[in-house]
């Protein structure tokens, strides 16, 4: 008789393919996820009864056609115990690779030997400074050879040798510890990219302000300023945009028009996340592996939802809700897991804003509300009867519940009538390399169905997320800093 399996020991692993349709093999190192008790998959085959006619009643049974699985899981919202790995890497060459995978591999090989020991198949390399803009992001890395000071990154924007740069690059490459749940946000229609701080002296003129861009006096080098920084604090953090940031030259606002100098070079710190748009070849799906106290469940090309949940004086929630095809389902040894185990930031002195009006608040949730299909096909690769799942559409959705007060103080429902786009944003932690920033800059409220709490008037204020260009990707941003 056996023993049952417990619920308790469960490891969830997961990897952005990077063959698409192809399901990878997933190793320790995939399983940096940590996620709570009651992640369960979901499996629902699909079946074609045949009801034949005959002298019974009932059918006499049917066929399994296609395999949709689900995967369901909830982690803490956290930044990484460690952050930059391997910084300001001197890139020699970047270099498409013929033959290897769909068409997307390029080879990055650096100057100088760098220690690359460390770094193993999907970690993610940021790229910067390239001169060619296709060439610059974030990038799963697949091969790493230390003797040789390279490494292979998938870049869906390359199939041809055409922007190769053959020696003496420009570009700045920088290796972070990638999110815990990384490969889940870019599955669920995500970019995850390294950001840039800069450690400053005396703000004038200031602060600086969201969304602005900075430029260098000296280097030209431009960026586009992450969170508001004042007189005080120690660095601006920033995306680059173009050139390389330097040590000792004038930093400028290009709206504020505030000003700083630098005491030192920019180093990467951290990561940020936002939506994309981008077409089937674009868009990453992932491989996800449920292991079960000696039990695994398998699905591929999986694509999938993300929301969270932050409440007053509590860690923030992330929920995935990953569809993907079946792979395969039996027994198998749980494996030896690396995890980090700092305790995620909690939702305390948040500093959460609808413009200039600071309100008293006990919950935030967010939405991405992505529809995702089953791309039902039968010519796909395997049995699943899927080629892959697919993200169709999303409607960003926030809800904030709070104190009502006087049109005097804030006036929700003459924004509600009038449309008028909020800017929003909180952050959860309060620490340097621990703090999770959100940010709607152009929140537009949905409905303000009133209600109480303990004979207090109260709003559950709902809204969408939205974007000021046709072409969008703004509507919501997440940094880990």
């Amino acid at each position: 008789m056996g023993c049952g399996l417990l619920s308790r020991k469960t490891q969830l692993l997961g990897r952005i393919e990077d063959v698409k349709k192809t399901a990878k093999t997933l190793v320790a190192a995939d399983g940096l996820i940590r996620i709570f008790t009651g992640a369960e998959p979901d499996y629902k085959p699909n079946k074609e009864v045949l009801d034949y006619a005959r002298s019974s009643l009932s059918p006499q049974g049917g066929v399994i056609g296609s395999k949709p699985i689900n995967f369901n899981f909830r982690t803490p919202a956290n930044t990484r115990d460690t952050i930059p790995l391997l910084a300001d890497l001197d890139v020699e060459s970047i270099v498409w690779q013929t033959g290897i995978g769909d068409g997307n591999t390029l080879r990055v090989t650096f100057n100088g030997t760098p220690d690359l020991s460390g770094i193993v198949a999907g970690m993610y390399l940021t790229l910067h400074n390239s001169g060619t803009s296709a060439l610059d992001g974030t990038f799963l890395i697949t091969t790493v050879n230390d003797g040789s000071d390279y490494v292979d990154i998938i870049n869906r924007n390359i199939t041809s040798g055409a922007s190769d740069i053959a020696s003496s690059s420009t570009a700045l490459g920088n290796i972070l510890y990638p999110l815990e749940f990384q490969w889940a946000l870019i599955a669920c229609g995500c970019s995850v990219q390294g950001i840039a701080r800069i450690p400053i002296g005396a703000v004038t003129s200031g602060p600086f302000t969201r969304n602005e861009t900075i430029t260098g006096g000296t280097s030209s080098g431009t960026g586009r300023v992450l969170f508001s920084v004042a007189n005080g604090d120690a660095y601006i953090y920033y995306m680059p945009i173009s050139g390389n940031l330097q040590t000792t030259e004038v930093i400028t606002g290009g709206t504020s028009g505030a000003t700083a100098t630098s005491s030192s070079a920019p180093s990467i710190r951290g990561h940020r996340v936002g939506p994309i748009s981008g077409n089937n070849c674009t868009h990453e799906a992932a491989t996800v592996q449920l292991n079960n106290d000696g039990y695994l469940w398998k699905g591929r090309s999986a694509m999938g939802n993300m929301s969270f949940e932050a409440a007053a004086n509590k860690p923030m929630y992330m929920d995935f809700n990953m569809q993907a095809a079946f792979v395969s389902a039996g027994d198998a040894t749980m494996l030896s897991l690396t995890q980090d185990d700092e305790q995620p930031p909690i939702v305390n002195q948040a500093g959460l804003f609808l413009d200039s009006f600071n309100p008293v608040f006990s919950n935030v949730a967010f939405d991405m509300v992505n529809s995702v299909s089953m791309r039902e096909n039968g010519n796909a690769p395997d049995s699943s009867g899927y080629e892959s799942a697919r993200e169709t559409a999303r409607v960003p959705k926030l809800t904030l519940t709070l104190e009502h007060e006087l049109a005097a103080t804030y006036d929700f429902f003459e924004k509600l009538n009038t449309g008028a786009k909020v800017a929003h944003g909180f952050h959860v932690g309060t620490v340097a390399d621990k703090r999770i920033f959100f940010f709607a800059d152009y929140l537009e409220f949905d409905e303000l169905p009133k209600s109480e709490n303990d004979g207090i008037s109260t709003l559950t204020l709902s809204a969408t997320c939205t974007s000021p260009n046709a072409d969008g990707d703004d509507e919501w941003e997440m940094l880990f800093v």
